[in-house]
C-alpha cells in the first residue's frame, strides 16, 4: 500500500460566534474517522470578509 498526501482547500462561512480553529480540528476529526485516514491536520488559518456568495 503507498502513501499519499493531499492538500484541500476549503472555504467555509461560519457565524461569528464559531471558533475558525474548532472548526478546523473538527474538520479534521471527520476526515480521520468517515474516511479511515492515517492524519488530518490544520496546517493554517485565515480569516477574510467575504461571507456567503
Amino acid at each position: 500500500m503507498k502513501a499519499v498526501d493531499i492538500y484541500v482547500k476549503v472555504e467555509a462561512d461560519l457565524d461569528e460566534s464559531e471558533n475558525p480553529q474548532k472548526f478546523a480540528a473538527e474538520l479534521c476529526r471527520a476526515l480521520e474517522r468517515i474516511y479511515g485516514v492515517r492524519r488530518a491536520e490544520t496546517m493554517s488559518v485565515h480569516e477574510h470578509e467575504g461571507g456567503v456568495r
